[in-house]
């Protein structure tokens, strides 16, 4: 008996031992502020900056919307990801001893910075991953041990998902009208202005067309088809910002002048203005032609200051001729 009560005894004392010498290889203990990262009432969340090589971005909650820069509107469905990757974060172990210093110093040169606003409470995260395959280590302000983290659900990189790139955040969105907001449509065709008018819509859905420019009613009209083409303003999406090297193009566009200018006005009196410029594809043949892309086209937006690529068949229903109004002329 006292033989057995030895061996328990034993087996105890050196599990006790294990378990220091564990705790101690990888970084001691667990302090429980240190590694509280996730934030279980992300709901509460209305700020979140997120800065690093890429840039910087800030996402505001405001009346119910986020908001990317102020400027902006933010992508709902990445802002809901991303909080729900705030809800399951998960530390999976200390960063060992062995190179704690080493991510420390990483943590500190080159890790993504991420500032969470709870209304007056606020939390800063340091990230660092040296990659897609490696491990990711996060720090909390104030403390001064890195943890190996996870996110429950998520076997991908976890620094992945934290993107300090404006692009990446901002909506594809280029008009996002539902059919009873609409007050007017402005459409200017450069080369058609026979065909450029107005379509306005009363708040009891009664419909005129204007030519334009002068602003003399045009009788007629269908309003079913007024109806049909106002429906074309409901989530609109293009393609891309534009890169680098189409951005030093904007001056040139602006001198040259828009092909086409499309003016939506809300009864709200919000108002989204886009100019809309053919792109050159290539030099034509020797008469010294020029043709364009017959499936893409430049835009300027935000009161020309961004440039967008939109597929032409996004917008091909928007820029239609006055003439379209009328079915006998269709």
């Amino acid at each position: 008996m006292k033989r057995y009560r030895l061996h328990i005894t034993g087996f105890i004392l050196l599990a006790v031992i294990a378990v220091i010498l564990h705790e101690y290889r990888n970084g001691t203990t667990l302090n429980r502020r240190e590694t509280d990262f996730a934030i279980t009432d992300y709901d509460r969340i209305d700020e979140v900056r997120i800065s690093g090589d890429e840039g910087m971005v800030v996402l505001t909650k405001e009346n119910g919307h986020w908001l990317l820069n102020s400027r902006y509107e933010a992508r709902e469905k990445a802002v809901g990801m991303l909080l729900q990757t705030f809800g399951r974060l998960r530390v999976s172990s200390p960063a060992p001893l062995s190179v704690h210093d080493e991510i420390m110093e990483k943590l500190r040169e080159g890790s993504v910075l991420i500032d969470i606003g709870m209304g007056r409470r606020s939390r800063t995260y340091f990230v660092y991953s040296e990659g897609d395959q490696s491990p990711t280590y996060m720090l909390r302000e104030g403390s001064s041990r890195p943890y190996r983290m996870e996110v429950l659900g998520y076997g991908g990189n976890v620094a992945s998902l934290f993107v300090p790139d404006v692009d990446y955040w901002r909506t594809n969105i280029l008009f996002n009208y539902r059919l009873n907001d609409i007050a007017e449509v402005l459409v200017h065709h450069r080369d058609n202005e026979e065909g450029s008018f107005i379509l306005r819509q009363s708040p009891d859905r009664e419909y005129s067309l204007y030519n334009y420019p002068g602003g003399e009613l045009q009788e007629g009209i269908s309003d079913s088809l007024a109806v049909r083409y106002l429906a074309n303003f409901f989530y609109t999406p293009f393609e891309r910002m534009a890169n680098q090297d189409e951005i030093v193009l904007i001056d040139s566009l602006l001198n040259a002048g828009y092909d086409n200018l499309v003016r939506v006005t809300g009864h709200d009196g919000t108002v989204s203005e886009v100019l809309f410029h053919k792109i050159v594809s290539k030099d034509g043949d020797s008469d010294n032609s020029v043709q364009f892309d017959l499936f893409r086209l430049h835009a300027l937006i935000n009161d020309k200051s961004d440039m967008i690529v939109v597929p032409y068949h996004s917008v091909d229903l928007l820029l239609r001729s006055s003439s379209y109004f009328y079915p006998q002329q269709r």
